[in-house]
């Protein structure tokens, strides 16, 4: 009852409403086996009795054929509604869970690590859609056969029906008292186990020339059999716990044949062939039923992941994307009382003041570890500081207007991220009808209209995951092709040129000089070590 009530939470009002029509289904699915199996009683019984017509025989065979027909297409369409009902709930929650990691923002993807996110989005929603309401449904329509088909045999032997009931129900107790506490280990077991795999292999492609050159992928290929060895191992044992119903059902049949012989009087062959009918959809239907809890149980830990993955969302309403005119940026960034800590205690910005007006080019230097990476961090919203506020203007940033202002940075890490897209995809980030003509001015701005040149496809050359076919300079020059295309009036550079050599990192410091050249109204904050990257600043920040 506990799950039902969890499971009713995370659906959406127009969800529940269709689950109520999905349960009338799985209601009717039952009623139309139900049918099936009493299509064959009338056949049985005079099949039984001596004096029987053959023609009255053939009459009732060929309406239970019918019947079979008419009932096989029926239940295979109402499946089908069964299951599109599930996938769109795994589609829904998948998506939603996908959106609420992403809202949850940087601190919380880095502390939980994208291989494990990764691995619950495309997994865990899926899991809880085939291995818990699949299962449901599927008992709650064997639940319902048994109950009609109990009530009927009741109603013409009852004795008959309590000795078919005596002899499962033991086997029934006892194996629910047994295997549940072991079914849901064993799930949480192979879901920690397939997510450590993930990870291991995450890291084995993303850092394979770390692997070749120290030698880890041995290290890493034992992490990975393990993993594959505890997988095996739960999923054999999970397999085994999933016979045992088989063999149940097949030792009820024989004690409760043996309580029938033991306690029938008169013709018995009526009763023997209506009970071994009754058995052989009542059974398997049993064996169904404790299948079905089993892979419940298996897959608990899903609810208990997406309920965690969606505790702090609100049922994750779509991120507003309408453009918002309160905030602008026409004098001054103000950064006032600045103080950040990590969890690990100590202060990495304290007391942090500055003032950056309209179209400065400032330079913010200081030794590694310092906070400079931080502060860009605070500036863009990723991280919230402890004390301090930024204003815009005047205007305090807030949560409401943060997208606004972002809307406004462009951002050049270090390392730059390239997608697994397109070349022009990954210059109009998000846009789906790119400028061709526009994405080819900011590359000839940013010295890159050469390399397009020698481009096979041109813009449409793919750039393959993580752009590893690209120099650090040209993925340097596409970060800031991104912020030219996007028109920013804040540009922010995180060492845009530290980790290149002498001639890149000059080339590099020149593109930036002809943008700022191209646009005196832009706003640079640079983050860099070397004296020459600074002196081309009107000023320099010391933390």
């Amino acid at each position: 009852m506990n799950l039902l009530k969890r499971t009713y939470r995370l659906l959406l009002p127009k969800e529940r409403k269709n689950a109520v029509c999905v349960t009338g289904i799985v209601f009717l699915t039952a009623l139309l086996d139900f049918v099936g199996i009493a299509s064959l009683l009338p056949i049985l019984y005079l099949l039984l009795e001596e004096r029987s017509d053959r023609s009255t025989v053939y009459l009732f065979c060929a309406l239970a054929f019918v019947v079979i027909i008419v009932k096989g297409f029926a239940t295979t369409y109402l499946q089908k509604v069964q299951h599109r009902f599930l996938l769109n709930l795994y589609k829904r929650l998948s998506l939603t869970l996908y959106t609420a990691y992403y809202q949850r923002g940087l601190l919380f993807i880095r502390e939980r690590g994208a291989s494990r996110l990764v691995f619950e989005i495309n997994n865990i929603c899926f899991g809880f859609s085939q291995g818990i309401l699949m299962p449901l449904l599927r008992m709650t329509s064997d639940a319902m056969l048994l109950l009609l088909t109990s009530i009927a045999f009741l109603i013409y032997d009852g004795a008959t029906m309590l000795l078919l009931y005596a002899s499962f129900i033991p086997f029934v107790v006892v194996y629910l008292l047994v295997v549940r506490k072991r079914i849901s280990q064993y799930g949480r077991d192979e879901q920690e186990a397939k997510r450590e795999q993930s990870r291991v292999v995450n890291d084995t492609f993303r850092g394979y020339v770390d692997a070749e050159v120290y030698g880890v992928f041995p290290s890493l290929w034992k992490s990975f059999e393990k993993g594959a060895d505890h997988v095996s191992d739960t999923r054999m044992q999970m397999m085994t716990m999933q016979r045992i119903p088989m063999v149940m059902s097949e030792l009820s049949v024989v004690i409760g044949l043996a309580l029938l012989a033991f306690t029938g009087q008169g013709d018995m062959s009526l009763l023997t062939g209506a009970f071994a009918l009754v058995a052989l959809r009542l059974l398997p239907a049993l064996r169904s039923l404790l299948t079905g809890w089993t892979q419940i149980q298996h897959a608990t830990h899903c609810l208990d992941i997406i309920e965690e993955g969606l505790a702090e969302t609100n049922g994750l309403q779509k991120r507003e994307t309408e453009p918002d005119d309160t905030l602008s940026f026409k004098h001054e960034i103000s950064l006032s009382g600045i103080t950040f800590a990590y969890e690990e205690g100590t202060n990495v910005i304290e007391n942090f003041t500055c003032t950056v007006r309209k179209g400065e080019f400032v330079g913010i230097s200081g030794p590694s570890g310092v906070g400079k990476t931080t502060l860009f961090n605070i500036l863009l919203g990723f991280i919230k500081p402890q004390k301090g506020e930024i204003k815009i203007d005047g205007c305090p940033l807030t949560n409401d207007n943060m997208q606004v202002w972002r809307g406004q940075i462009g951002y050049v890490p270090q390392d730059v991220f390239i997608f697994d897209t397109t070349l022009a995809e990954n210059i109009a980030l998000g846009e789906e009808h790119a400028d061709e003509e526009k994405i080819k001015k900011v590359l000839a701005q940013v010295a890159l209209d050469c390399w397009l040149e020698s481009l096979p496809k041109g813009l449409d050359t793919p750039m393959n995951e993580a752009g590893t076919r690209l120099s650090g300079g040209q993925k340097q020059r596409l970060g800031m092709a991104r912020a030219l295309y996007k028109q920013c009036n804040v540009l922010l550079l995180d060492e845009a040129a530290s980790a290149l050599d002498k001639e890149t990192e000059s080339e590099i410091n020149e593109t930036i000089a002809r943008m700022r050249k191209a646009d005196r109204n832009l706003t640079i904050l640079y983050i860099a070590h070397h004296e020459t990257a600074l002196a081309i600043c009107d000023r320099v920040v010391k933390l």
